[in-house]
């Protein structure tokens, strides 16, 4: 019985360790910016025309913005949007825009008022926000969907 009080103990001591990683937030800038600083991509940390945090992103190739919503004063942000924009100049069409969002879940395209092409996905990260593999998962969803909205635009 003293042996598995003694592992029981050992386990308890070793699980917050394994527990220590940080959840990826959107309170500030800061959370989402060093994930992907972590991944090696480059970062700029701005903020858009309402003071809110906004992120210009280089991440393998793929160039996008990370805008933030639900914030309190600029802070205490509850959710992130993935952005990416093409200037299409009018060249894809509203309906081809919705084929994309006919067959295609999370992330969305449509047309500016300008004719550009755009596509967007978002994150609710809640106040407690999402573990760093879970996060790293729906940034991979992200660019893969960027990247094939790249491909269907024809760009």
């Amino acid at each position: 019985m003293n042996k598995l009080k003694a592992i029981a103990a050992a386990a308890a001591l070793v699980m917050p360790v394994a527990a220590a990683a940080q959840n990826v937030v959107a309170k500030t800038g800061d959370s989402v910016a060093n994930f992907f600083k972590d991944e090696g991509a480059q970062v700029e940390v701005t903020t858009d025309s309402v003071g809110d945090p906004n992120l210009k992103v280089e991440y393998y190739g793929n160039d996008f913005s990370v805008y933030y919503y639900g914030c309190d004063n600029n802070t205490n942000c509850d959710a992130i949007q993935f952005f990416s924009g093409y200037q299409t100049d009018g060249g894809v069409r509203i309906s081809k825009i919705n084929e994309w969002n006919r067959e295609n879940r999370f992330a969305r395209g449509y047309i500016s008022e300008e004719g550009s092409a755009r596509i967007e996905m978002d994150v609710f990260l809640g106040k407690e926000g999402m573990n760093p593999d879970d996060f790293a998962q729906a940034v991979g969803f992200w660019t893969r969907r960027m990247t094939e909205f790249e491909e269907f635009i024809g760009w």
